[in-house]
């Protein structure tokens, strides 16, 4: 039997070590004095049946009560903690100064016979052990397991029924855990049996706790992604599990959806408990389908509010363990977009009609919707009719190279009406970025960045009735890929070499040119040699070195068309 108390130690040890390898960087203390005391009463307890005397077998017994008394107080404030209770200082300290009382006092058996009237050394079954008779004061230890059982269990009682934001699996498993400890702690007594049944509790408690303690850590991860969310106001976020079990929500998406209010945390997400037709008719069909591969924003319009859906992974360790919807107001921009549906849905009727003056009435709009956000930035002045006109004057050169002699005049002119879509994304970058005189922070650069995704989806979006699919293409790329770099350096997506879309990769020598050599809130307009000059030594790192070629022979005549078109700055 000795032996099988030192497995159940060796267990309750590879727990512990379990639990530091996969919290590494971050464990709570309480945790592991959970099972640091565990493992001592354990280790004492299984080191005490191979004792040979009285002696040994009452030191081991001193040490095993420190780690069952402390790991009961532990027990308490941990049980405490996963309700979504704190204790104060004052009370920290009560319970542990009562728990070192009765270590105490059984320290003291010797000289006392308060706690233990008589102790007699015994082998049975194969182990040593101490049969004890108990004094008056061994009545603390009674008081300390019933109060700290009935706390327990009116602190669970109370989160079941009040506490929408704990687990019911949480809460499951401390009842389990105190049913098991109730069974084991009372079986051996009412039994009068010598076998201790306490240490195979501590180590299954361990057990329980990894369990427990893996599922609070990604509770606490959705709660603080969901807190750090809380300040925005703006978007409304819904986190769930891999098992479409829910995590938590912040204040944005309870308004939408006020089901989730009484939703109890690690309840499935599941048609038949939500009382939401959108939400289960469409949100709920819509996430598996993202999960799946098939990652299209959904749109819910409510009382004259237009809510976008999207999906971001919740990553741990590198894995994913569960999936943040988040819900973004797009009312404004939705309204704007489909202001320019209708312009082409009104275009589309006069195609039939008109088709030159339709495609003129088209482009016009396409430049007028790009001046339109282009006033937002009151540094780039004409950039998209300068760009346009460039874009013009190098692909008239690729015609005619040896290596682009092949491109199509259909694809020349698609680039030349695609260009002054490249920065429609702008529209969701904030005004104090976009305007900023100086160097962007961190934070600045990436809002920055978001613009040619952001481009590249209302560039799709504003052409969805469009037939011409080669067209609608290019302009996409365009939007979506000026900013990448031969080098993979660039953004959104670091594409490399030519898996840049060929073009992206001519806009972005339009684009970076009429930068240089234009007066911007940042900085003075460069000479056109110094612009050349810049270009040809980023050819290889920005820029396609075969292309570079070509635009640099372009040289004169950009400069002629500059020379030729008023600047604004």
């Amino acid at each position: 039997m000795r032996w099988v108390y030192l497995a159940n130690a060796i267990i309750s040890l590879a727990c512990c070590i379990y639990y530091l390898e996969t919290n590494v960087r971050k464990v709570n203390p309480r945790h592991v004095l959970l099972f640091i005391f565990t493992n001592i009463a354990n280790y004492s307890f299984a080191l005490g049946a191979f004792a040979d005397n009285l002696e040994g077998i009452y030191v081991s017994f001193q040490v095993y009560y420190f780690g069952g008394i402390f790991t009961l107080i532990t027990l308490l404030l941990l049980i405490i903690e996963l309700c979504g209770y704190k204790t104060n200082f004052f009370i920290r300290l009560i319970l542990f100064a009562y728990g070192a009382l009765i270590v105490y006092l059984i320290a003291n058996v010797k000289h006392s016979n308060l706690y233990y009237t008589s102790i007699t050394f015994v082998q049975k079954y194969g182990m040593s052990s101490m049969e004890r008779t108990y004094g008056p004061l061994h009545n603390l230890l009674i008081f300390l397991i019933i109060c700290v059982t009935s706390i327990s269990i009116t602190y669970i009682l109370i989160a079941l029924k009040r506490k929408k934001d704990i687990a019911i699996r949480t809460i499951n498993i401390l009842l389990i855990m105190f049913f098991i400890g109730v069974l084991l702690y009372s079986v051996p007594k009412i039994l009068h049996l010598i076998i201790e049944f306490m240490p195979f509790l501590y180590t299954t408690m361990n057990i329980l706790a990894i369990i427990l303690f893996k599922r609070a850590a990604l509770y606490d991860l959705s709660s603080n992604i969901l807190n750090v969310y809380e300040r925005h106001s703006e978007y409304g976020y819904i986190a769930f599990d891999t098992k479409s079990r829910f995590l938590g929500s912040n204040e944005y998406a309870k308004n939408l959806f006020p089901f989730l209010r009484g939703y109890r945390i690690d309840k499935k997400l599941i048609n038949s408990e939500i009382d939401h037709e959108f939400f289960k008719n469409e949100i709920i069909p819509w996430t598996d389908s993202w999960i799946k591969g098939n990652q299209q924003p959904k749109l819910y319009a409510k009382d004259d509010v237009i809510n976008e859906f999207s999906m971001r992974n919740i990553k741990h360790k590198k894995q994913t363990v569960g999936y943040l919807i988040v819900i973004k107001d797009v009312t404004q921009h939705q309204k704007y977009l489909n202001l320019i549906n209708n312009y082409n849905s009104n275009l589309q009727e006069e195609i039939s009609k008109k088709t030159i003056k339709l495609i003129a009435i088209q482009d016009s709009i396409i430049t007028g919707m790009a001046t339109m956000i282009e006033s937002r930035d009151n540094s780039t002045g004409n950039h998209i009719k300068r760009t346009s006109e460039c874009i013009k004057v190098f692909v008239d050169k690729l015609k005619y190279s040896d290596k682009y002699k092949l491109i199509d005049s259909k694809f020349c002119d698609n680039l030349i009406k695609a260009a002054p879509m490249h920065d429609l994304g702008k529209i969701a970058v904030r005004d104090d970025v976009l305007k900023k005189p100086g160097k962007f922070t961190p934070e600045e650069y990436e809002n920055m960045k978001i613009h040619p995704i952001e481009g590249a989806r209302i560039v799709a979006q504003v052409l969805a009735n469009v037939d011409d699919e080669e067209f609608k293409q290019v302009a996409v790329n365009v939007a979506h890929y000026h900013h990448e770099k031969w080098n993979g350096t660039g953004y959104p997506n670091g594409l490399k070499g030519e898996k840049i879309p060929l073009e992206a990769r001519i806009m972005a020598f339009a684009d970076v040119f009429d930068a240089l050599v234009s007066k911007r809130c940042y900085k003075e307009a460069y000479n056109y040699d110094k612009a050349f000059e810049i270009i040809q030594n980023d050819l290889g790192s920005h820029f396609d070195p075969e292309l570079g070629k070509i635009f640099l022979s372009c040289k004169q005549d950009l400069i002629d068309l500059y020379n030729n078109m008023e600047l604004k700055y």
